[in-house]
């Protein structure tokens, strides 16, 4: 579910204006001497709401966010493995070296500019795969001549069976979102909870209003949080192909033959 800040901003003010019209709604029908003489019941009782709808966001949000972080580094380590099987193949002879590297090149242009915006639908990239595929038979079918190729071949392998599993991983994180009916469970929490700040009766209206607006407006943040990191592969928050770019930019460096860019 691709969520960006637009859509964010005007599902809050929907939100803060529909809890608006059903305090004045309440307010029409029940009486403020009515409500103020039952805050001892609707007290305690709120707290008990509030309190369990907190404890629930606040344990999603934190799933949420730990899951977008695995997700990161999920593609960093893919992108690690990656830079490692280009520098190992270094030790290999220069026509397997040069189609391991060309397949590394090829590799990080696609995953960056064709399957990283399929990430944002829950798809991948065909063309990335198939060059996944490619990668690893140069690994698996090189026959090496001496103990020296046989050592490089070996790291080689492990190199690229840990790319494997990050990229498993990181195709698996697009399905590792909250369910949709964790979802109906937050939204009937969050109504409720709006809903019971109606049972409080400030000495004037615009005051309640006000408090009123403030809470729906906190549980809507909370909720676009959610949603921003329950989906690390889209919407304006994101994980980026950063790692892979840094990735492509070494390769080139070195296959131009230029000395690597030094931070300053």
């Amino acid at each position: 579910m691709e969520i960006t800040l637009i859509q964010s901003l005007m599902f809050t003010l929907a939100v803060v204006a529909l809890s608006i019209a059903g305090l004045l709604v309440v307010r029409r029908w029940l009486l403020h001497d009515d409500l103020k003489t039952q805050h001892d019941v609707t007290d305690p009782l709120s707290q008990v709401v509030g309190m369990m709808f907190a404890v629930l966001l606040g344990f999603m949000v934190g799933d949420a966010m730990q899951r977008f972080a695995q997700a990161r580094s999920i593609v960093q380590q893919e992108a690690a493995s990656l830079g490692d099987v280009f520098r190992l193949s270094d030790g290999l002879p220069t026509a397997n070296k040069d189609r391991i590297r060309a397949l590394c090149v090829t590799y990080c242009e696609q995953t960056i500019n064709d399957e990283w915006p399929k990430l944002a639908h829950h798809g991948t990239s065909s063309v990335a795969w198939a060059t996944y595929r490619k990668l690893w038979g140069e690994c698996v079918h090189f026959k090496p001549s001496d103990q020296g190729e046989s050592n490089v071949q070996q790291v080689l392998l492990d190199s690229m069976v840990s790319l494997a599993d990050n990229h498993r991983m990181r195709v698996e994180a697009l399905h590792n979102g909250l369910p949709a009916v964790l979802w109906v469970v937050l939204v009937i929490g969050g109504a409720a909870t709006i809903v019971f700040t109606y049972f409080f009766a400030a000495h004037k209206l615009k005051i309640q209003v006000v408090m009123v607006s403030m809470v729906s407006l906190v549980i809507c943040l909370n909720i676009f949080l959610l949603a921003s990191y329950d989906d690390p592969f889209s919407g304006d928050v994101q994980v980026a192909p950063t790692a892979f770019e840094t990735d492509l930019k070494t390769f080139k460096y070195e296959l131009d033959n230029k000395e690597l860019p030094v931070d300053k």
